[in-house]
């Protein structure tokens, strides 16, 4: 008996692959000003339910969330876990972009291998391989929680996948998605099947769900064609609830799709008498209503956010446990943001910063080190500036980074706050803007701080004999000291811009630090030259 193919599992699946590339595309437009307005334009971290498991541990010890995770990501973990409970891992088999495009790869290796595919790996062996993502899930949730940051971004397929435009996918990320997809040919869902953290917390969901796969032993003939279908190679016609933690509930093995008996493997619920059942035709726009009742639902609760909210993480553990910590302001956060996360005017901040703007509460961190520039010696005003300011306002422990210089005017705020032998030692960092003044403030009233203004204030010539990275400093620079594209590609974590682009332009454009990046180029180069 030939069954028919669930052209809505398919539909569906096109559907949140075709919305997921989109979106995608629409953030890296928004970027560069030229966005969908009809779209969303949220980062790849902000619709991914996976960004609110990492970020369970830093929420329950700090409030806050991982960076460059967000509200949303929490709200579509809720709606994933919503419907695992009721019918498993449907992300998986439904949803999941990556899943979609590993099983169209393998359609491919179906038509070379025929009936070998999926059959390569035997069974003594792949049955302990399952096991895997479940040590990759404590691997990620650990080094989050460690070091609250994304780590699996590095690694993570999926990310490649739909940023391999970017030049922001680490080198790491491009190998797994590119192995994933010629291990595709060979392995029906490879990466689900063996490295997927995700796909490992929503196996679990298998072991309770409300509605699993149910074979009924009186009718089953035994004929082994579920257990052909099924893209995990689970036995299904030795099992009565189906409650294996590889299913994803893709429903090829029912009598929808590939049983040749009626009702004889099905999704039905748990509980006796197991009458209620489930059809492709019913779960399909199941899936499609819980999504949108969700997320539209946590909207009118106003908890629907996919941009960055400027709530610094907290002190953990001793005297300042639960105090907003310095050690967290970045640079995309403005003076307002500050005031309000840390309780300092914005007026004070200004002063000590030299800003003239006449709207200072807007007057993003990260523009000191364009305004400012590096200075003779190397060190510069920037982020770590701010951070430091702070925490020596509010009386808060916080070790700067070796380059880090306060501004006078910073230095003066903070006469009255200070011990004469803690004001001793902050006094050695200061820096006298003295000529740079003009320049400085000439920015900060027009609000601009291009490239060109940023070299200007800088006022340092850069010679290439020197191997200091400073704000002139291009890649040709790193290259001409000896540092091979590959090096520097692995310290940024992604592809580097062109060799006559300075550095700090290029991570400027990405919104990202040049502080940062530039301690690990320096780092990586001083250890090249030694």
């Amino acid at each position: 008996m030939k069954k028919k193919k669930s052209t809505l599992r398919i539909v569906i699946q096109v559907f949140f692959l075709v919305l997921i590339a989109l979106i995608a595309v629409n953030h890296s437009l928004a970027e560069s000003g030229a966005s969908i307005p009809v779209l969303s334009d949220a980062s790849l971290h902000a619709v991914c339910p996976f960004g609110g498991v990492v970020s369970i541990y830093q929420y329950a010890v700090s409030g806050t969330f991982v960076k460059k995770t967000h509200e949303s990501s929490w709200v579509l973990m809720l709606i994933v876990a919503a419907l695992a409970v009721a019918f498993g891992p449907v992300f998986c088999g439904w949803i999941c972009p990556f899943g979609t495009v590993q099983e169209f790869f393998s359609r491919i290796g179906k038509k070379i291998f025929g009936k070998k595919f999926n059959r390569f790996i035997p069974y003594k062996y792949d049955r302990w391989l399952r096991y895997l993502r479940y040590v990759v899930l404590a691997w990620v949730i650990y080094m989050t929680a460690v070091t609250g940051k994304i780590i699996f971004a590095d690694y993570d397929p999926y990310y490649a996948l739909f940023n391999f435009w970017t030049g922001e996918v680490a080198i790491s990320g491009y190998i797994i998605l590119g192995v994933s997809l010629l291990l595709s040919l060979f392995v029906e869902r490879p990466f689900c099947k063996y490295a997927c953290p995700y796909g490992a917390v929503l196996g679990a969901f298998n072991l309770f769900r409300l509605f699993p796969i149910k074979r009924a032993a009186d009718t089953c003939i035994s004929c082994g064609a579920c257990d052909k279908a099924c893209p995990m190679n689970i036995e299904v016609s030795t099992a009565g609830n189906v409650r294996n933690h590889q299913c994803i509930s893709c429903m090829k093995c029912t009598s929808e799709q590939v049983c040749p008996v009626a009702e004889t493997v099905e999704m039905k619920i748990a509980v006796k008498p197991a009458k209620t059942k489930v059809r492709s035709r019913f779960l399909a726009p199941a899936i499609l209503a819980v999504f949108v009742l969700g997320i539209g639902l946590s909207m009118m609760l106003n908890f629907w956010e996919t941009e960055s909210t400027k709530v610094p993480a907290k002190y953990a553990t001793g005297d300042y446990a639960g105090q907003a910590n310095p050690a967290d302001i970045r640079g995309s956060y403005s003076m307002g943001d500050i005031s309000e996360a840390f309780g300092i005017e914005v007026e004070t901040l200004a002063k000590a910063f030299g800003v003239t703007a006449d709207n200072p509460e807007n007057f993003q961190v990260k523009e000191f080190e364009t305004i400012y520039g590096p200075l003779p010696d190397g060190s510069e005003v920037g982020t770590d500036s701010m951070r430091l300011f702070v925490a020596l306002y509010l009386g808060l422990p916080y070790t700067p980074e070796e380059t880090t210089k306060l501004p006078s005017p910073a230095v003066s705020v903070l006469k009255e706050k200070l011990t004469p032998a803690d004001l001793e030692a902050v006094q050695k960092l200061s820096v006298k803007l003295g000529d740079l003044r003009a320049e400085t403030e000439g920015i900060a009233e027009t609000g601009t701080t291009d490239s060109s203004s940023g070299e200007a204030a800088a006022a340092v010539e850069h010679t290439e004999d020197e191997a200091v990275i400073k704000g002139k400093t291009t890649f040709n620079d790193l290259l001409d000291w000896g540092l091979s594209r590959e090096e520097i590609e692995d310290a940024l974590g992604f592809d580097m811009g062109p060799r006559a682009t300075a550095i700090r332009d290029y991570l400027s454009e990405k919104g990202l630090e040049f502080s940062e990046y530039k301690t690990k180029l320096q780092t990586l180069l001083d250890n090249k030259l030694q």
